[in-house]
């Protein structure tokens, strides 16, 4: 018999030579501050082997075959996750039935659905220093498109590990005349209109789907008919 009765969301746990608080939090991904809360009785600098403690339950991942599971960290909130994945909180409670959303823990499993609004297209992992733009480069496709597939987002606050929806690529507006011109480094609107005795309106109108941002180095534009080459 233990000594008193574990919470819900807690087990008991026998004392075994050589443990101390530290590498107990580290077996059960918690901390030793949390252990004392559960046990506020011990002496942590005096663990007996034999002795009973609570620990935190190991997390179990609920069924998630329509999404990817995440893992509690420290500060964490049900709506801070559901903003980072652009989701409401609604949207992710179905897919954790028996969550207390108001009492999240470390190391707690969660499911995180995946948004079904993508059609045709394929989604994508935000990675450390991804911008919009950047993505919109990576996949070819324009600005526009992509704030159009994921109007929830924050275009200006991506995270890492967020998902976001890659649209499908339209079929290639071939150029006018098959003039093409390769943008090089340090290029931008401006100066490729000006290197080529155009205006800049005129350059848009022959690459439609772009933004003035969007020229950068290593994309191939489309150039007027009437630009000397």
């Amino acid at each position: 018999m233990y000594w008193k009765q574990c919470p819900i969301k807690a087990m008991p746990y026998t004392i075994k030579p050589g443990d101390t608080l530290y590498k107990i939090a580290l077996e059960y991904n918690t901390t030793p501050q949390q252990l004392l809360f559960l046990n506020p009785a011990i002496n942590p600098n005096n663990l007996m082997v034999g002795q009973i403690i609570c620990v935190p339950k190991k997390p179990t991942k609920p069924s998630c075959t329509k999404g990817f599971y995440y893992t509690i960290e420290q500060g964490d909130s049900l709506y801070s996750i559901a903003t980072k994945y652009g989701l409401s909180v609604n949207e992710l409670l179905p897919f954790n039935p028996g969550i207390d959303p108001t009492n999240l823990y470390i190391g707690q499993i969660i499911c995180i659905p995946k948004k079904v609004k993508c059609p045709n297209g394929q989604f994508y992992t935000v990675e450390e220093n991804d911008t919009f733009l950047l993505i919109a480069i990576k996949f070819d496709r324009s600005y526009n498109a992509l704030r159009k597939a994921n109007p929830n987002l924050d275009l200006d606050n991506l995270q890492e590990g967020q998902q976001i929806c890659i649209p499908p690529s339209k079929p290639s507006k071939v150029c006018p005349d098959d003039r093409t011109y390769l943008i090089k480094e340090g290029d931008t609107l401006s100066s490729i209109a000006e290197k080529f005795v155009i205006s800049a309106t005129d350059m848009l109108k022959v690459n439609p789907n772009m933004t003035p941002s969007e020229f950068v180095a290593g994309r191939l534009i489309c150039l007027p008919p009437e630009a000397p080459v």
